[in-house]
């Protein structure tokens, strides 16, 4: 059993010959019924006026009918013989296409003392050597009229055409199959194209694959390189976010780290001549090693927010505001103004919505001065529900909206070691939104400051 698969070159070759094929065979035996067809009823419609003509004439003697053949035989298209059979006696006449007319003889005896078959019924029979005839008989009174028409020349006229058709048929393949070979190479080469260069971008998958040359056309062709292009850009786009993500990872880990290494090595070389370094080196190194605790359990929140899948439910997030809202003014210096619009339900789930809303107070808190309120707001508009977190801070330039939602990524970088954090806090909060079916965006505040508006839908 052969399992090659075959080429898209061969398939479409294979299918064209086919075609070719059909339609060939279809055209030529169609002409030869139609051909065939015609000239049988032509001899036919021939022979059966002969026999009209013969019945109408009341042929009885030899002078009759040698007038009767001198009329009619001449226009004959077919060798024929006809016979005139009375109780006194017999007469046989036998005629060709030049309207020749030979009457009685030894050649027309023996052709009336052959056997003869009949063949396809009773009107068509075989002479024993002679070859096919249309036989018609009639009697009339006490005379008999038989004529045998030949039908050799009608078979020789369809052998010749057949053998014209089948050189037409053999030359028409030769070319259909040269044809189907280069439109097939023609129709197959932008595939075979796109498949080497979409090999050629998969040889080393940690590198930046480039964008592959899509061809023109065929239309079909041109979507699948367009799509293998979004792909690649994507892979592309994800690559260099986990690269980043390494990197930013490890320097992040990096700084805390040596700075405990160093404090250590500086109560050891220092620590028995000079005791007043250990406690706030050891201040210090409890200071950084929370902070690489804070660090590792973001990295996990992030881990988890990236691959989670929840169950979401009809929740009332308008309590569940303003729980968070009451809990979280206690707990900060900030005057916190809840604008609350009280039971919109949105299909949620409850745990991941109430670490979204503590996050972006967080955020609010970090980088707000103690004196400047914040907002926390819910309202539905449109069949649409609006949690916004609005602040008096800093504020986000324009161009680095869409980029403080990527990992570690920090606006004022000048004041990352005075405002702490990790830069992952809102990467987490963007996947936590996408979790609840949300989406969030970043709009300016006025007089200045930031506000963090979610939507979702309501229910």
């Amino acid at each position: 059993m052969n399992d090659r698969q075959l080429t898209y070159q061969e398939l479409i070759s294979n299918g064209i010959k086919k075609l070719v094929i059909i339609i060939t065979l279809s055209i030529s035996a169609l002409i030869l019924i139609i051909v065939g067809v015609q000239q049988s009823l032509l001899t036919v419609h021939e022979a059966q006026g002969q026999m009209m003509g013969l019945n109408r004439a009341n042929i009885d003697d030899i002078p009759s009918f040698i007038h009767w053949n001198n009329q009619n035989n001449r226009h004959s298209k077919q060798n024929t013989v006809i016979r005139v059979k009375t109780n006194k006696s017999s007469i046989t006449a036998t005629s060709g296409r030049e309207g020749q007319v030979i009457m009685t003889s030894s050649a027309s005896k023996k052709f009336i003392a052959q056997r003869k078959f009949s063949v396809f019924g009773k009107n068509v029979v075989y002479v024993n050597g002679y070859g096919f005839f249309l036989f018609y008989s009639q009697k009339e009174s006490d005379t008999t009229y038989q004529i045998w028409v030949s039908l050799n020349k009608l078979i020789n006229s369809m052998i010749l055409l057949l053998i014209i058709i089948s050189i037409v048929v053999f030359i028409t393949l030769g070319f259909g199959t040269w044809w189907a070979q280069q439109l097939a190479a023609k129709l197959s080469a932008p595939t075979i194209q796109l498949v080497n260069e979409t090999r050629s971008t998969i040889k080393d998958s940690e590198v930046d694959q480039p964008t592959l040359t899509v061809p023109k056309s065929p239309q079909e062709i041109h979507e699948l390189g367009n799509a293998f292009n979004d792909l690649l850009t994507a892979q592309n786009e994800r690559l260099q976010r986990e690269k980043d993500f390494v990197s930013n990872a490890s320097h992040e880990l990096r700084t805390p780290i040596a700075a405990v290494r160093g404090n250590i090595n500086l109560i050891k070389r220092h620590g028995d001549k000079h005791p007043e370094v250990i406690p706030e080196s050891l201040d210090f190194i409890d200071e950084e090693s929370l902070r690489m605790q804070n660090l590792i359990e973001n990295l996990l929140h992030l881990s988890r927010a990236d691959r989670a899948k929840v169950i979401l439910q009809d929740e009332n997030l308008s309590e569940i505001t303003e729980q968070i809202g009451q809990h979280y003014e206690a707990s900060i210096p900030h005057k916190m103004n809840l604008e609350i619009e009280p039971d919109l339900h949105i299909s949620g789930h409850c745990d991941t919505l109430k670490q979204i809303i503590v996050a972006l107070l967080d955020n609010a808190n970090k980088y707000s001065d103690d004196d400047a309120p914040i907002t926390l707001s819910l309202k539905s508009i449109d069949h649409k529900v609006e949690l916004s977190v609005a602040d008096l801070g800093m504020g986000i330039p324009d161009d680095q909206k869409k980029l403080i939602f990527q990992r570690f990524y920090r606006v004022d970088t000048s004041h990352s070691t005075e405002i702490k954090g990790s830069g992952l806090g809102l990467s987490i909060v963007s996947q936590l939104v996408k979790l609840n079916n949300g989406s969030i965006e970043v709009l300016n505040n006025q007089p200045r400051g930031s506000i963090f508006k979610i939507t979702f839908d309501e229910i």
